[in-house]
Parts: structure tokens; C-alpha cells; sequence
């Protein structure tokens, strides 16, 4: 090999003071979570029930979780089926930026709220009808006769 790249050997002694460092950073960073928490979406799979042939209400056992803890969980259920926008106050990630702020901000004539980039793709999108001497004598006979002029007529 050549000089800027030396092979380094390591004895026994020394790797084991690397790995102790190695360990001592490690649990240095680390932190342990002491707050339980049960997780909802494993709360169907993980549910044990009791043997059918005991009734805990004969033997004045309690039966079923305290109060507290039902009211907790069911709280927890509901803020985990919450969609992004119900959660936070702005958006997280880039992928929520788009479609964020979804209620229109400008409100149409008929009080159907419409943004400004929907009115420009409207008025992109459409086109105007076009009329010719043929749509313009159609529609002058329908006024006159009440009827179309291209209709099949009834024997």
C-alpha cells in the first residue's frame, strides 16, 4: 500500500476501549421512554377476553377498566383518526402544503365559494359558444314556433 493510505492494526485492547466509548456515547444520547402509552391501532389485535365459564360481577370483582381510563383511551382513538389539518395549525411537511388551505377564499354570486385559480382554469378551460347563421335561425324559429326546427316531428 502506499504511504497515504496505512493499513492500522488494532490489538484486543484497544478495540475494547473503542467499543466501551462507542457504548458510552450511545447511552449518553439515549432516553429512555417511561411514559406508557397504549397504541390504538394494536388495541383490536392485542385484546385478550376472560374464560367464558367466569363471571368476575358473581365474585364482586370489578369488572372491565376504570372510568379514567376508558374516557383516556377512547380520547386518544379520536385524536388519532384526526386528518393533518384537524391536528395542526400549518402544514408539517411539504406534501401537506398541497391542497392545505382547501376553503375557497372568494365567494361567487350564488354563495358558492370559489378561489381565484379555479376562476382562471374556468375561464381557460371554457369557450364561448360560437354562433353561426344556422344556430342563429334555429333559435330565432324555436322562439317563434316553440319548437326545434331539427326535432323529429310527431304523426
Amino acid at each position: 500500500m502506499g504511504e497515504s493510505q496505512k493499513e492500522i492494526k488494532f490489538d484486543e485492547v484497544a478495540l475494547n476501549l473503542i467499543r466501551a466509548e462507542t457504548i458510552r456515547k450511545e447511552r449518553k444520547n439515549a432516553r429512555l421512554n417511561e411514559t406508557f402509552r397504549l397504541n390504538p391501532k394494536n388495541l383490536v389485535n392485542s385484546m385478550v377476553t376472560g374464560k367464558p365459564n367466569e363471571d368476575l360481577q358473581r365474585f364482586g370483582e370489578a369488572s372491565g377498566a376504570s372510568h379514567d381510563i376508558m374516557e383516556e383511551l377512547d380520547k386518544t382513538i379520536k385524536e388519532t383518526r384526526k386528518v393533518p389539518t384537524e391536528k395542526y395549525a400549518a402544514p408539517i411537511t411539504s406534501s401537506h402544503e398541497i391542497g392545505w388551505f382547501s376553503t375557497p377564499l372568494v365567494l361567487q354570486e350564488n354563495k358558492i365559494p370559489v378561489t381565484d385559480g379555479q376562476r382562471q382554469m374556468k375561464q381557460r378551460i371554457s369557450v364561448g359558444l360560437k354562433s353561426n347563421e344556422i344556430t342563429s335561425y334555429a333559435a330565432l324559429y324555436t322562439a317563434a314556433m316553440g319548437r326545434n326546427p331539427f326535432a323529429a316531428r310527431d304523426k
